[in-house]
């Protein structure tokens, strides 16, 4: 958004509608344009591959993977969170996350719920 390109959007592999309205809406316009796109990877995420979508929801209702669309450097579209869930529920489904979860790494874990915090301020997800 920062270089105000005709076209930027985020999307997830867990709602396949709004990803291929968002590539068909990319592709109408002229110049650049780019599409974001969050898809979990078991290997090296440490997850369980039948996990994938239902992480890539997580992410989403965690706040950590906002969904937006913005057109020459302005937000046009958010999708809203139906519920918000802990940030800590979608990092223990992820072994990369492990020690972010350990007491001693109480400031990692703090830093990462301050910016699912920030995400949902910033694209009014709520």
């Amino acid at each position: 958004m920062a270089h105000e390109i005709p076209y930027v959007a985020t999307a997830s592999v867990h709602d396949l509608h709004d990803l291929e309205r968002k590539v068909e809406k990319a592709m109408s316009f002229r110049g650049a344009r780019y599409l974001q796109i969050n898809v979990p990877c078991p290997l090296g995420w440490g997850s369980e591959p039948s996990q994938t979508i239902k992480l890539a929801r997580m992410g989403v209702e965690s706040g950590l993977v906002p969904l937006f669309e913005a057109e020459h450097g302005d937000l046009t579209n958010s999708t809203k969170l139906r519920y918000q869930i802990p940030v800590e529920d979608y990092l223990k489904s992820q072994r990369r996350f492990a020690h972010v979860l350990k007491p001693a790494n109480i400031d990692q874990l703090e830093n990462i719920r301050a910016l699912a915090i920030k995400n949902i301020k910033r694209y009014n997800l709520l």
